[in-house]
């Protein structure tokens, strides 16, 4: 369902130092073999364990974001549950680590999230964590089990804005890319 202009525009977007790249169905055991993947590709970096860990974390909560909400769906063989696809990247240049995500998102809900990243991108580090505080005390739907949550806890975790681009793909669906900067300085949050 992705289409060629989406995919090359969401090419263009994203650093060309690319150090995992992952389109597709994210399942489970995929979201386990990729954070098995970030582990290694990370340990070798002296000094950087601290920075490792807040990638992995921002790449999984991403890879969670496709799994459980794209639009965009298949069904697993031999099991009643259906999994998001869409595309997943991690790349880097001399200052940051940039993961970048992509997914279809009904139009219906493009607005929503955007509207929900830039309310995020305008607090600060005790805004974040406030918000968060009270995201978790909402109850639940099934819509909107998270709350988003995961949104919060990227920016918390990344310490910069999220980057946000929603691409109108039909009258259904939108291509929604969200980006976070990961700085390569060892800092203690």
């Amino acid at each position: 369902m992705i289409e060629k202009e989406i995919l090359e525009l969401y090419r263009k977007r994203i650093n060309k130092n690319l150090i995992l790249s992952f389109k597709g169905s994210i399942s489970q055991d995929i979201l386990v073999e990729l954070g098995e993947t970030i582990k290694n590709k990370f340990s070798c970096k002296i000094g950087q364990k601290k920075i490792s860990k807040k990638i992995f974390a921002i790449f999984i909560e991403l890879a969670q974001n496709i799994l459980h909400h794209s639009a965009e769906k298949i069904s697993l063989e031999n099991e009643n549950k259906k999994i998001g696809t869409g595309i997943i990247d991690i790349s880097e240049n001399k200052h940051f680590y940039t993961i970048t995500s992509g997914n279809l998102v009904e139009n219906s809900k493009a607005k929503k999230i955007l509207n929900k990243c830039n309310y995020i991108n305008q607090l600060d580090k005790e805004g974040l964590k406030k918000y968060y505080i009270e995201q978790r005390k909402l109850p639940r739907t099934k819509e909107s089990q998270s709350a988003g949550l995961g949104l919060i806890d990227i920016a918390r975790k990344s310490g910069s804005i999220l980057k946000t681009e929603i691409n109108k793909v039909d009258d259904l669906y939108s291509f929604f890319i969200l980006s976070v900067d990961v700085s390569k300085e060892n800092n203690n949050e």
